[in-house]
């Protein structure tokens, strides 16, 4: 497994796990998400994203130390582009869905959390699409 698809699949279960502990608790309902706990909630959940990331890219990058190190060849520039290519129509795309929230009534914290949980779903979607790219030989 090259280096640029561990790196995706960093990203995956680190969003995963961050993201999927902070929604999970708002939408238990376990914190109020108007409440300075669930800011700090959010906080320590994009420091620890901030930490795996770091700690298992430094872990992928000694297991694998000549791909670590080597620049992008022209498949991995390809499955890339397409990759974030996308994400952008997807971003796109469900931004617009923030239409909805807004014209039911919903806060501007609950319409951030939206905007929020579309910016992760893409994150997810690139990195998810990275994988099958690689895996496929794309």
């Amino acid at each position: 497994m090259s280096f640029r698809e561990k790196s995706a699949w960093i990203t995956v279960v680190s969003v995963l796990l961050c993201f999927g502990v902070y929604f999970g608790v708002i939408v238990a309902g376990a914190v109020d998400s108007h409440s300075f706990a669930a800011m700090h909630l959010l906080l320590a959940c994009v420091a620890l994203l901030i930490a795996l990331r770091i700690g298992l890219s430094a872990v992928a990058k000694a297991t694998t130390p000549k791909d670590g190190l080597a620049p992008r060849d022209e498949r991995e520039d390809l499955i890339q582009g397409r990759a974030h290519s996308l994400g952008y129509y997807l971003l796109t795309a469900l931004m617009l869905t923030l239409f909805l929230p807004v014209h039911l009534g919903h806060s501007a914290i609950d319409i951030a959390n939206f905007a929020l949980l579309n910016v992760v779903l893409t994150t997810l979607a690139v990195a998810g699409a990275q994988i099958v790219m690689f895996r496929r030989g794309a």
